[in-house]
């Protein structure tokens, strides 16, 4: 297998403040997506909250090759498995289901 061959097709990070500060935040999670354009092309999926300052709050993100049901449905699961236990709960909207 050559070195062209072996390409991710999505990826998923998502940052880790303490317990505490997720039950400061406002209860509305914002899930949107941005085409890359240029050397590097895919869909940039974030997932955003409120602060309670107002500051965008950036909870996790995901590069994926093309919006599919499969890969929305991989950043909705990861997003769920590393927030799940936190005794928060949010709403979540996003623009448009694939």
């Amino acid at each position: 297998m050559s070195c062209k061959e072996m390409r991710f097709t999505r990826c998923f990070w998502c940052f880790g403040p303490p317990q505490k500060t997720y039950k400061l935040l406002k209860p509305v999670v914002v899930i949107d997506k941005t085409f890359l354009k240029g050397r590097y092309c895919g869909t940039l999926l974030t997932a955003i909250a409120i602060d309670p300052s107002n500051y965008i709050f950036p909870l996790a993100f995901s590069v994926i090759k093309s919006k599919t049901i499969k890969s929305w449905t991989y950043f909705q699961e990861m997003f769920g498995s590393n927030f799940h236990g936190y005794n928060t709960r949010f709403v979540v909207i996003s623009d448009k289901n694939p």
